[in-house]
């Protein structure tokens, strides 16, 4: 019923009474032009194309430049000069040895050390892409440096001070420390 009235209403406001509704289509039905016949396309038979065979020239590899490390110079050492003591009280000596707690022994030898790095340190640390140099000895303190891929490696803290500093003081028990150069 709500529907009927609001529909009246409706019509009313805008003007369309059911007297005034048309009772047909307002539009007339034309019918359209004919259509036009499909084309007819015949397939064309194409011939296979025969592909030349095309020479490429691989390019010439240059040469690899190895580039060798300088070899480091390493200098010997002046020998310290020898102080003589005044002669000590003998109650005093076993006093002053027993206070001393630094291991002495022989000089390091720059021959030694390098030769204890090229047989048995270089070999590893080549194999995996580095290498090490010997720089000096000074005093006990051994000073080297590390290169290639082993400068730049998070272990090699690790390979210096768990190797090669402990290859180190077993050969030389009077060395102080193994230090690192970085340049």
């Amino acid at each position: 019923m709500i529907r009927s009235v609001l529909s009246k209403g409706l019509k009313k406001v805008l003007g369309r009474d059911e007297a005034q509704a048309p009772k047909a289509y307002p539009f007339k039905y034309e019918p359209q032009a004919a259509k036009p016949e499909p084309v007819k396309v015949e397939p064309v038979k194409a011939e296979p194309v025969k592909a030349e065979p095309v020479k490429v020239e691989a390019p010439k590899p240059e040469p690899v430049k190895v580039v060798e490390p300088e070899p480091v110079k390493v200098a010997a050492p002046e020998p310290a000069p020898v102080q003589v003591a005044e002669p000590v009280a003998e109650a005093a000596a076993p006093a002053m040895a027993a206070s001393d707690d630094t291991v002495s022994g022989p000089a390091i030898d720059p021959a030694a050390v390098q030769e204890l790095l090229d047989e048995m340190v270089r070999p590893a640390l080549q194999a995996d892409g580095g290498d090490i140099f010997f720089i000096k000895v000074e005093g006990p303190d051994i000073y080297v440096k590390l290169v290639g891929s082993c400068s730049t490696c998070p272990s090699s803290i690790m390979t210096m001070k768990m190797g090669v500093e402990a290859l180190f003081r077993e050969e030389f028990p009077g060395m102080g420390q193994l230090i690192q150069v970085e340049s």
